[in-house]
């Protein structure tokens, strides 16, 4: 497969069919029929199902997706590394971002785009830590940062296909609603916690799993109120009242200036939060951006972690 083949695939898939595909591509609509036909036949199995008007991907078609799009990955690394030994860092660079991370590594987002002008970033904000998993495992995005929770009896986060490298901790607060008895202690013990219940994210999120580790500790259970994938509607609902929420530092601190109670917890609880990649070479890029978020999170943090290139799928990254 050819890399303009896999461009002319991919349009497809991603614009629903031809006919959104074909302007797109710059191409006539026959053009690009003739090219799809063309790749099925080289791949030896019908792509797509003609249903109607439209098509409709077939098992090979779904096969053929993350190959494309690594293809397409690969062609773009090799020609920002010919562009970095010229003096200029330039193409794209697709980022997934979410959680703690996200609040914390806009600003190095903004500070790396300053520095290299000539590199268009692509932002991907899933709700859910699967799904950012998946787009990174996909290809989708060459970076994610994204909350970590440990699996293993070290303490350290292990997920299968992806290099991991822990960058820092969130602590989890409490953000109650205004009006909210303010006698309450701070840190206020979980065994005391107000009878409101909880604005929770999903059960697999990793701050909700956090949460209810915290809970089991003392033989509690959440009231739920709610469940929202979307995190930043917690804070929203907390101010009107809605229940209660457990959110990181930044999101509660906010809370605070918006008229909202929070408190500390007791036990302390923290959520650590870290880069994941695809096993392999990164681009100039992601290499620039990795690096850039590493330092910056050094220095705005009293534990530093490791700060060494990551040029070859780093040994920090693993």
């Amino acid at each position: 497969m050819e890399v303009r083949q896999a461009q002319q695939f991919l349009a497809v898939v991603e614009h629903g069919g031809i006919a959104r595909a074909a302007p797109a591509l710059h191409l006539a609509q026959p053009s690009l029929s003739q090219a799809i036909r063309t790749l099925e036949h080289e791949m030896g199995a019908p792509l797509f199902h003609r249903v109607g008007r439209g098509l409709v991907l077939t098992t090979a078609g779904e096969a053929l997706i993350n190959p494309a799009r690594q293809l397409l990955r690969d062609v773009a690394t090799a020609r920002a590394s010919v562009a970095e030994v010229a003096g200029v860092l330039s193409g794209s660079l697709d980022i997934s971002l979410m959680g703690g991370p996200l609040e914390h590594l806009i600003p190095t987002v903004a500070a790396f785009r300053r520095r290299h002008p000539e590199v268009l970033v692509r932002l991907d904000v899933p709700n859910l830590e699967r799904t950012l998993l998946k787009h990174v495992r996909q290809g989708r995005s060459e970076l994610g940062f994204t909350p970590l929770t440990p699996d293993t009896e070290d303490g350290t986060t292990a997920l299968p296909g992806l290099n991991v490298l822990p960058l820092g901790s969130d602590e989890l607060m409490l953000a109650l609603p205004p009006g909210t008895d303010p006698a309450l202690p701070d840190p206020l013990p979980v065994d005391r916690l107000p009878a409101i219940p909880t604005i929770a994210v999903p059960r697999d999120a990793d701050t909700r799993k956090a949460v209810e580790q915290t809970f089991r500790a003392v033989g509690m259970r959440t009231k739920l109120a709610l469940v929202t994938a979307y995190r930043s509607t917690q804070i929203p609902l907390v101010l009107r009242g809605a229940g209660m929420a457990f959110v990181i530092g930044n999101q509660a601190e906010w809370a605070r200036t918006q008229g909202a109670v929070v408190r500390h917890l007791s036990p302390a609880t923290s959520i650590a939060y870290g880069a994941v990649t695809r096993p392999g070479y990164l681009s100039p890029g992601a290499n620039a951006f990795l690096n850039l978020a590493i330092s910056r999170l050094s220095a705005s943090t009293a534990t530093t972690p490791c700060s060494h290139s990551h040029r070859t799928s780093s040994s920090a990254l693993r």
